[in-house]
């Protein structure tokens, strides 16, 4: 796992773009849908008074539909762009931004079927916290950790994928929980870093972003690096 670890740092520095779609996709999304989700929030009114918001209750209240489906749309476009970059910079050491919009053309409808799966999974988890004292979430976010790379870089059906993802995670449980405690690491120190950088002058907000989408692409290297290893051991990186 260390060597995966200092790999994924080293394809990072040598391949920077792959911090580039999250952060377009990201800025390009949000300008479209704050406005609409802005507009539609004295929409929920439209249930409760419907004869006194009349049709324009009914467009703000879709106004926030359609944000919804935007704010979803960008999340599959970004996961996708960075994952195939990172399975890329793998492969060859070089990620080009024509690598994740192949993946997203290619695995997009995948993908958005798996992450389907996976928000239902998700719930169930989510609902057996409590009374699992949070071993329910942990368990999945082991299981899971998988999908999106054997959909996207593996190639694998939605179903697939999730099955694949277990089995992987089955096999090699250790490692995947200690994963997962890092992911949550970096998570913490990606938010407080960004934090931090957004109190820079004249960059502000866009240097803390830059600084938590580099977490998340090094993040997605890992997990990448690690499935490649776990899913070929022969052409392990």
């Amino acid at each position: 796992m260390r060597r995966i670890l200092v790999r994924a740092a080293v394809l990072l520095g040598a391949n920077p773009v792959i911090v580039l779609p999250s952060l377009a996709i990201g800025a390009a999304s949000a300008a479209i849908a704050r406005p609409l989700e802005a507009a539609g929030i004295s929409s929920w009114n439209f249930f409760g008074d419907l004869d006194a918001q009349g049709v324009q209750g009914f467009w703000e209240y879709a106004a926030t539909i359609v944000a919804l489906g935007l704010r979803v749309l960008a999340a599959l476009a970004a996961i996708a762009f960075t994952t195939g970059m990172a399975g890329a910079a793998w492969t060859s050491g070089r990620a080009r931004l024509r690598d994740g919009a192949t993946a997203f053309a290619r695995r997009g409808p995948q993908a958005l079927a798996a992450l389907a799966i996976l928000f239902l999974t998700g719930l169930g988890a989510s609902v057996l916290a409590v009374p699992t004292f949070g071993i329910s979430v942990v368990v999945y976010a082991a299981l899971s950790l998988y999908a999106m790379p054997a959909v996207i870089v593996g190639a694998r059906p939605a179903t697939d994928a999730v099955i694949e993802s277990m089995r992987l995670t089955w096999r090699n449980a250790p490692v995947t929980l200690a994963l997962v405690a890092l992911i949550v690491v970096l998570a913490v120190a990606g938010g407080l870093a960004g934090r931090a950088a957004a109190g820079i002058p004249v960059l502000g907000e866009a240097a803390g972003w830059i600084v938590m989408e580099a977490v998340v692409a090094y993040a997605t290297l890992v997990v990448v690096g690690e499935y490649l290893k776990l899913e070929s051991p022969a052409q392990a990186p």
